[in-house]
């Protein structure tokens, strides 16, 4: 595989799924600091994309409501049903509530998906100017401590 599509496998795996990203980045044969450059970079990038794409998707979702609510004031059978509350949903809103921001910052890169934290993290602390360096130090510090797992594992 050439070196920039290794490259740019290892970053967009870090924007999306941040976990497994520094695993493949060393085996790839990728150095320490190679590795940490590049699995910094992706989740950094993908917590800026998906930061700002946020207030889009969350106008876009309102906007499908909304149409299925009128839908089914006007005779259209109801799609809507009663909301699943799963243990990842009680997990995070338990992180929300009880640690805030640093809380859902700490666990958006190894636990739950960039794009997914960025998102909530939009939503809930949009108002914080903190929020988005918070995200981006998270993403960092914990690219250091899974690059240096993934090297003393593998």
């Amino acid at each position: 595989m050439p070196i920039a599509l290794e490259i740019a496998t290892i970053l967009a795996m870090s924007m999306v799924k941040f976990f497994f990203s520094p695993m493949l980045a060393h085996q790839l044969g990728y150095s320490f600091l190679e590795t940490l450059l590049f699995t910094s970079t992706g989740g950094c990038l993908g917590t800026l994309v998906f930061y700002r794409l946020s207030g889009w998707l969350m106008r876009r979702s309102r906007l499908r409501r909304l149409h299925r609510e009128i839908a089914e004031m006007h005779g259209g059978a109801p799609v809507r049903g009663r909301r699943v509350f799963t243990r990842t949903n009680r997990f995070i809103v338990r992180v929300k509530r009880g640690h805030g921001m640093h809380g859902l910052a700490m666990i958006t890169p190894p636990l739950i998906s960039i794009p997914i934290g960025s998102i909530l993290a939009a939503k809930y602390f949009h108002h914080d100017r903190r929020t988005l360096p918070t995200l981006l130090s998270s993403v960092v510090i914990w690219s250091v401590v899974l690059t240096a797992a993934w090297t003393w594992v593998l």
